[in-house]
C-alpha cells in the first residue's frame, strides 16, 4: 500500500492566508458600532407590555428554581462561613503562640 504525502502547495497556503486576512478585516472595523435607537412613546409602551408579559410567565419558574436551590445554597453558605471562621481562629491561635 502506498503512503500519500500531503505537502502544502504555495497557492493553497496563499489562499488560506487570504481567507484569514478577509475574516480578520471583517471582524475589525469601526469601534463605535452601537445602534442608536429612539423609540416613540407607543413603541416604549409596547416594549413595556411585552416585558411585563414575559416576566409574568418567567416569575413562577424563577420562584420554583429558588425554592429548589434554597436548602443547598444555605448549606453551602453556612459551610463557607464556618470554614472561614475556623481558618481565622487557627491563624489567631498561631499568632498568640508565636507571641508567647
Amino acid at each position: 500500500m502506498k503512503k500519500l504525502e500531503l505537502k502544502p502547495r504555495p497557492s493553497s497556503l496563499l489562499g488560506v492566508l487570504l481567507l484569514i486576512l478577509i475574516l480578520l478585516s471583517a471582524c475589525g472595523g469601526k469601534k463605535n458600532t452601537a445602534a442608536k435607537v429612539r423609540l416613540s412613546s407607543n413603541e416604549r409602551a409596547l416594549m413595556d407590555s411585552l416585558y411585563i408579559k414575559k416576566i409574568e410567565t418567567l416569575r413562577p419558574e424563577w420562584d420554583s428554581l429558588c425554592e429548589a436551590r434554597y436548602e443547598t445554597a444555605v448549606a453551602q453558605a453556612v459551610d463557607s462561613l464556618i470554614t472561614t471562621r475556623l481558618e481565622e481562629e487557627i491563624r489567631l491561635r498561631a499568632r498568640i503562640n508565636q507571641q508567647q
